[in-house]
């Protein structure tokens, strides 16, 4: 019972965090105008906004103008309750798996953004990264300086890459990083760093990215993050 709540949670969250990543990168309220077609305009009823059910009553497309909707919409809806049941089942209800839902709502939200306008708003970070910083406060899983100095070697990394091959990763990206490096430190980072890239180039192959095209990145991170968290034997022994 409790596993149904909390996918049917995670689904209806995910379709808050598909309409924050629509539109807090263009700047736009997340709160008006209500919901409503992209195309027609119209405001869409309580029946029509239902996370996944009205997607399927109506067929993937618009009950007034008969547009085709994105697929984008069930996807992430479906992955944030997948991602909270899966969360539930090895973490529990711990402070560890209410971290684990707060970071994976951030790359939910980043990777709607990247996919649609490939930029990441920084007003997303400055809203959940005091959250993981109280978090390794309160709870922490290195040493006391690992995260700090993970973050710092992060930033250093990054800034060469950027210094030797100016854009050659996104701004979005980097920040993506540093989260995940000031979180869990510098093996993880390294490991998780390695596996993005990994996903990065089968990504770019599989969509027919040519040679140096930009292309969204962090969809990439997000999966490494995934991976590592499905291959850690003990979940929190990072060190």
């Amino acid at each position: 019972m409790i596993e149904i709540f909390l996918f049917l949670a995670g689904i209806t969250m995910g379709s808050f965090f598909h309409l924050v990543g629509e539109r807090l990168p263009v700047k736009r309220s997340i709160l008006i105008p209500r919901s409503h077609c992209t195309a027609c305009k119209q405001p869409l009823s309580l029946r029509e906004m239902i996370p996944l059910v009205s997607y399927l009553v109506w067929k993937g497309s618009c009950k007034h103008c008969g547009i085709r909707l994105s697929w984008l919409y069930p996807t992430i809806e479906l992955l944030s309750g997948g991602l909270f049941l899966f969360i539930y089942r090895i973490a529990g209800f711990s402070f560890e798996g209410l971290f684990l839902m707060i970071l994976c709502s951030l790359f939910v939200i980043a990777v709607v953004s990247d996919l649609l306008y490939m930029r990441v708003p920084n007003e997303l970070f400055l809203f959940f990264f005091p959250l993981f910083a109280i978090y390794r406060t309160l709870e922490p899983l290195l040493i006391w300086w690992e995260g700090t100095a993970s973050l710092i070697f992060c930033i250093l990394l990054f800034s060469s890459l950027d210094y030797f091959k100016p854009n050659s990763m996104g701004g979005a990206d980097m920040k993506m990083f540093s989260v995940l490096a000031f979180c869990f430190g510098f093996k993880p980072f390294l490991l998780m760093l390695f596996l993005s890239c990994i996903t990065g180039m089968v990504y770019a192959k599989v969509f027919s990215f040519r040679l140096n095209e930009p292309f969204p990145f962090v969809p990439s991170i997000a999966i490494s993050f995934f991976l590592y968290l499905c291959g850690t034997p003990v979940l929190f022994q990072f060190g």
